[in-house]
Formats: structure tokens, C-alpha cells, sequence
């Protein structure tokens, strides 16, 4: 394991929130959180798209888009980077 990497965040394929995640989600850090999640996902996902998804989950975010949790997964990041790759 490198330094930079944490214990739950290993590259397993749970689409669940990380504890780390969790953890700045519950202290309202969400750029950390983002910065959680982006680790989590696909390497086409970058800060940006998951601070979108981080966004979206809990419903703060402009757009109307539905997440199944207020976390968001990597998969929601995913999406995320889908629709900027496509703008």
C-alpha cells in the first residue's frame, strides 16, 4: 500500500461510499469528500466530475438529477464524466 493510499479505498469494484467518504460527508468537508470519491473511481473521472456527483447526491445541486443514496458512488462520478465528455 503507498502512502497515499487508504485501506478501505483498495480497488475493489463496491459501488458503496468508502468510510473515508463517509467520513468527510459527515463533517460537511465535500471537497474532501469529492477528493474520496474521485480516488474510488475510474481514471476518467476527474475532481471535477465528482464534486458534480458529490453535489447531486444530497440534492444540492442546481441540476435535477436523482441519485439512488445521498453519497455518491463512483458510478454517479462516472455519469458525471459521461455527460462532460459529451458536452
Amino acid at each position: 500500500m503507498t502512502s497515499t493510499e487508504h485501506p478501505d479505498d483498495s480497488a475493489s469494484h463496491d459501488d458503496s461510499p468508502s468510510m473515508r467518504q463517509r467520513l468527510h460527508a459527515a463533517t460537511g468537508d465535500r471537497d474532501r469528500e469529492a477528493a474520496a470519491l474521485a480516488d474510488r473511481s475510474s481514471d476518467d473521472v476527474t475532481l471535477d466530475d465528482a464534486k458534480v456527483a458529490v453535489n447531486r447526491a444530497p440534492g444540492e445541486s442546481i441540476e435535477d438529477v436523482r441519485t439512488d443514496s445521498e453519497l455518491a458512488s463512483p458510478s454517479d462520478a462516472q455519469e458525471a464524466a459521461s455527460e462532460r465528455r459529451h458536452e
